[in-house]
């Protein structure tokens, strides 16, 4: 295990490196940068209120270049870039004050708990109604939660959030539109929990029905085995066959689809993010991509990037603890 362990570790410097290249390299290619975005404001008054000369534009881009380390070539940009991360550094930020880290720090909780809580919500409840299906396969209930799943799977995440903004929220008045607190009102635990009913709903609907079918098609293979058939036939409690014997050894798939499910954190939340206005991640980059922060940007992919590949060695661990057949080797 121990050996394993620092194997996938190894691993896991090459495939960041990979990836943190790829992503700078990229952004770099497109038009425009960081710069270029802070003209806008530039353009419209200097500190008198006139308007900045097309010599003063040339000059404030040349500086701000020069300040921001945008004059040297892209690859000497990215050797610097991997030398601060190297000590434990994400830089600062080229457009707003303050470092990346702390940026990132301070939209990360949201983002937490509105993925934790959808996470919670798509596993426990698709794993139960894919248990009732395997159960009472082929039953209305089984068509009707069938059709369900294929519903809001071919439904578009941004069009379900739409469907329950204007049911519980405009017509209705139940749920609030948008926001993580109530405007003019303190913290409270209430207060947070109200808010995030529709984004969780909405991010948690769109994971649930793969979860549902996944563990329904699981079940059934593992119910058509022989040692189900023996468990029965020993005289256990069907309740005790389902959850003691059946149900543990169809949750490799299962746990496959949670890990893929908390690797696609932070990008699936981008929609729901920007819908709600939901203060995270996802929100975080939209902007800081619109303002071609590549600070920012490069924060966000490699803590991305980490938690993806932790979270499929951790997926992997996890395998040996749900089926004791398997091995890590």
């Amino acid at each position: 295990m121990i050996a394993y362990l620092a194997k996938r570790l190894l691993w896991m410097i090459p495939i960041l490196l990979a990836i943190t290249f790829l992503n700078f390299l990229l952004y770099n290619l497109a038009p425009g940068d960081p710069v270029t975005m802070m003209l806008n404001p530039a353009l419209g008054a200097t500190g008198t209120g006139a308007r900045m000369t097309l010599e003063q534009i040339e000059r404030f881009i040349e500086v701000q270049r020069e300040i921001k380390g945008l004059n040297r070539p892209w690859y000497e940009r990215y050797w610097l870039w991997l030398a601060q991360v190297a000590r434990g550094n994400l830089g600062r930020s080229m457009v707003s004050s303050g470092t990346v880290a702390e940026i990132i720090l301070s939209h990360a909780w949201p983002t937490i708990q509105l993925n934790l809580l959808g996470i919670v919500i798509s596993a426990v409840f698709g794993v139960a109604l894919g248990l009732l299906q395997a159960i009472y396969k082929y039953s209305i209930f089984d068509y009707v939660a069938a059709f369900l799943s294929f519903f809001y799977v071919s439904m578009p995440g941004f069009f379900l959030a739409l469907i329950l903004i204007y049911v519980f929220a405009l017509r209705l008045g139940w749920l609030p539109t948008d926001g993580i607190t109530t405007f003019g009102v303190s913290y409270s635990l209430g207060d947070r929990l109200w808010h995030l009913i529709l984004p969780a709903a909405t991010l948690s609907l769109g994971g649930l029905p793969s979860m549902m079918r996944i563990t329904r098609t699981a079940m059934l293979e593992v119910l058509s085995a022989d040692y189900i058939r023996t468990a029965r036939a020993k005289g256990l409690v069907e309740r005790i066959v389902m959850l003691r014997h059946a149900l543990r050894n169809c949750l490799i798939p299962v746990t496959t689809l949670v890990g893929g499910m908390v690797m696609w954190t932070f990008s699936g939340s981008i929609v729901v993010e920007r819908i709600f206005q939901w203060p995270g991640l996802g929100l975080l980059f939209l902007r800081v991509v619109g303002e071609q922060d590549y600070s920012t940007i490069m924060g966000l992919v490699l803590i991305n990037s980490m938690i993806s590949v932790l979270v499929i060695l951790l997926t992997d661990i996890a395998y040996t603890v749900v089926d004791p057949r398997v091995r890590l080797e």
